[in-house]
């Protein structure tokens, strides 16, 4: 059955899928509140308080379509100093680029699904490409018996090689498969993993097991990664088959990817946090401790499309410069993305760059999320967002930043939730950054939570100021009392990060 945008297979399994992602966000009421109490770790622990996070612009590089960004987005630098990313929806697509964020150019098909009754006669979705020497490793999800109406598919995980950077790839079989097997009308088996090099002699693999929501860890020597060599941890010991062996839950499994920091040696982990999208942090690949702040701040999304929320699947971390998962200090977020209100065929691949610094002390505020302005000359609209901007760079150029938001209100202070809103009236869109409440009071439609402001002066903020150009008709932020005399200032609504 194809889908809706003539794909392999129907948009209902991302739906059943996604659907685990939310709730993975809504169940992870257990983890650490956002805000900063206690002295630093003791030396040796992993202080994941003590890392200075900034979000930057966010870039559509792919869409829209149905049919795209249904996968762990991946990487490899080619030898002509280029770029080669692999993206998935029940078939790879490999995409050149110049550098790591560019990944908007013509896609070719590089993995298809298998034969009827092979164990990914629903499609191979490759998650992440590793090359060791003049050979490119696939970590490759595969899926089978599935009937996605009914909500059910059965997971595993294989292996293949490339010798043409990833064009054609041979395969050699299976490396993770669960102790389930396909059951009508369920999920099932183990896989949507990413693989990371540990750097000590091991490759690490951070998996999805749907039947309890689970991340689960295996791992395999980097001499002999194929099949039979995985072993999976369970029970304090790596020492369970990865092919249908026992598996430690980790925490919630669903949105996960992994990296490796290589200024702390340490994995780094995507993940669901109270208020949005999080950052786990591991020394010994199995103790995952949370940045107490979000990396993003998200409402909880609806996967039945359109709805009024946006919706953010499949983070994955990526080098800036090299495209791999050995993070340096400057880190590319790519993930795929439904703006609000967007139906199935609205999907995005979204790229955002990350800097990231370390102390030995907390860091307070620990994330800031930019804050950009975006103009439409013939919409005459300004749009202040810390949200991707469909058209950006065509109908929409960016023209400002504005200071970071933070992405939790501090504990002690003072703070104003800014929410992002665009006008219900006719005629062209008005789009209003306001605090919490304001927009749907005023027949504004509520777009997302912007983030958070200070309702007081500090060291290291800048006055923000909504502003209004009555011709245009058309809101914006500012950080000048003038508003760049492009308008004229409404009110201050805070104190925002300084860049």
């Amino acid at each position: 059955m194809s889908s809706p945008s003539g794909g392999g297979r129907p948009f209902v399994r991302n739906r059943h899928k996604s659907r685990i992602l939310a709730l993975a966000a809504a169940l992870a009421f257990w983890l650490p509140a956002p805000g900063f109490s206690g002295a630093a770790p003791a030396k040796g622990e992993v202080c994941a308080s003590c890392i200075r996070i900034r979000v930057g612009v966010p870039t559509i590089v792919r869409g829209p379509a149905a049919d795209i960004a249904d996968n762990k987005f991946s990487e490899i630098a080619l030898p002509n100093g280029r770029f080669r990313g692999f993206d998935a929806h029940a078939e790879t697509r490999a995409i050149d680029g110049i550098r790591p964020s560019d990944m908007g150019g013509p896609a070719r098909v590089v993995l298809r699904p298998g034969p009827p009754g092979s164990v990914d006669s629903c499609g191979q979705w490759l998650n992440h490409a590793e090359r060791t020497g003049a050979t490119v490793l696939g970590f490759i999800h595969d899926e089978t018996a599935c009937n996605y109406p009914a909500g059910q598919t059965h997971k595993s995980m294989s292996l293949a090689t490339s010798s043409d950077d990833g064009l054609t790839w041979h395969d050699l079989g299976q490396i993770i498969t669960g102790t389930d097997r396909p059951t009508p009308g369920k999920n099932t088996g183990e896989g949507d993993c990413t693989a990371v090099d540990g750097r000590d002699s091991f490759y690490y693999l951070y998996c999805f097991r749907p039947r309890d929501g689970a991340l689960i860890a295996a791992r395999a020597p980097l001499a002999d990664p194929g099949p039979g060599q995985w072993k999976k941890y369970f029970d304090g010991k790596w020492d369970e088959p990865g092919l249908g062996g026992q598996a430690t839950r980790l925490m919630n499994g669903s949105g996960s990817s992994v990296a490796r920091w290589t200024a702390s040696g340490e994995l780094a982990l995507t993940g669901w946090v109270p208020g949005g999208l999080g950052l786990f942090l591991t020394r010994d690949h199995v103790t995952l401790k949370a940045v107490p702040e979000p990396l993003l701040v998200l409402d909880p999304g609806v996967w039945q499309r359109p709805a009024p929320s946006e919706l953010v699947t499949y983070p994955v971390l990526l080098d800036a410069a090299t495209g791999g998962n050995q993070l340096s200090n400057s880190w590319l977020l790519v993930y795929a993305y439904w703006p609000p209100g967007g139906g199935h065929a609205d999907k995005y691949l979204v790229v955002r760059p990350v800097d990231v610094s370390r102390s030995d002390t907390q860091a307070t505020p620990q994330v800031g999320v930019q804050l950009a302005r975006w103009y439409n000359s013939a919409l005459h609209d300004r749009w202040s967002t810390t949200g991707p901007v469909p058209g950006n760079g065509t109908s929409y150029r960016f023209e400002a930043q504005s200071g970071y938001l933070m992405t939790a209100a501090a504990a002690g202070a003072p703070m104003v939730e800014l929410e992002d809103c665009v006008s219900l009236r006719p005629g062209h869109p008005d789009h209003l950054l306001a605090e919490k409440g304001f927009c749907e009071a005023h027949a504004y439609q509520r777009l997302r939570t912007a983030g958070w402001v200070s309702a007081q002066a500090q060291p290291g903020t800048i006055p923000l100021y909504r502003c209004y150009n009555a011709r245009e008709q058309s809101h914006f932020a500012s950080n000048a009392a003038d508003c760049e005399k492009l308008g004229a200032n409404e009110r201050l609504l805070g104190y925002a990060l300084k860049p």
